[in-house]
């Protein structure tokens, strides 16, 4: 009589290890954080339960955030070890972000404003700007062969544009529950001049950065209807252990696939893998 319900419990472990492990390698290969991905899926497994609008945004920005700090550590870890980690512009990007997402993330946990539509439309907002940017956009780093060979053309123009990136970043990551890397990448491109995986490799970095306030703002609030005895604030671990584990083991390998990965391809993946995820969010708004 128990078999079924074990075989059940088995398969959602290993549906939610190989989601965190695809997550954890588009996270190091596109430098991301894997929200993009892991969204769909929490919001997937929460529909289950019968919670209001504002209760499913928060439980699934917290899971996501949660997952995307982890993605960013593991990233940051292997560019420490490789001697590649920029900690100078990581913070100086990372810490205004971080203020940012604190503030927005105290102002979500702390009231019912911001329901599953407005989620909806911002998350809808963010993927348009970055299949935009990736299927038009064009970085005068290209003239580069996309590489540090110049680094004159990598300079930042302003002081204050890296701070500025930053703010929108954190702001991205409490309204959508990206790891902020989906406006990054693009600003990094456009406004800072890096070449792409240049800009994947910093975003990367300053996911944890970004995401690290509104993580703790979701762990310390108390849920109006909690749904599993094994959690923490909004953090449900039956979701993200498993997932956990795929992120930590795939996100190096994805950053160590991605300076193999012509620039071009990187920019169809990415582009391909938000317009999936546009459709599929568009089709779950009109359900």
């Amino acid at each position: 009589m128990t078999i079924e319900p074990s075989i059940t419990i088995l398969f959602s472990f290993l549906i939610l290890l190989l989601c965190g492990s695809m997550g954890g390698f588009l996270a190091g290969l596109l430098g991301v954080g894997g929200g993009m991905l892991f969204i769909p899926v929490i919001h997937e497994y929460l529909s289950s339960y019968s919670l209001s609008t504002d209760e499913i945004v928060k439980y699934t920005l917290g899971n996501s955030i949660a997952l995307v700090f982890i993605s960013g550590v593991s990233g940051t870890f292997r560019q420490i070890k490789m001697g590649t980690w920029d900690w100078k512009q990581s913070l100086q990007i990372g810490i205004p972000g971080a203020l940012s997402s604190l503030a927005m993330s105290y102002a979500i946990t702390h009231g019912d404003w911001y329901n599953k539509q407005r989620f909806q439309t911002v998350f809808l907002g963010f993927l348009l700007l970055s299949i935009g940017n990736m299927i038009f956009g064009k970085s005068k780093a290209s003239k580069s062969n996309d590489t540090a060979a110049n680094p004159q053309e990598n300079h930042t123009p302003s002081r204050w544009l890296p701070t500025l990136v930053g703010i929108l970043a954190g702001t991205v990551v409490s309204l959508s529950g990206l790891g902020g890397g989906i406006i990054m990448v693009p600003l990094f491109r456009m406004l800072l001049k890096k070449p792409m995986h240049q800009a994947t490799s910093l975003s990367l970095s300053i996911v944890p950065i970004l995401s690290i306030s509104s993580l703790l703002q979701y762990t310390l609030s108390q849920p109006i209807h909690p749904i599993n005895p094994l959690q923490t604030g909004y953090l449900l671990w039956i979701i993200l252990i498993p997932m956990m584990a795929g992120v930590m083991f795939f996100s190096s390998f994805g950053q160590k696939t991605a300076p193999r990965v012509p620039v071009l391809w990187l920019r169809v993946i990415f582009a391909v893998l938000s317009s999936i995820i546009l459709i599929k969010t568009l089709i779950e708004i009109n359900s």
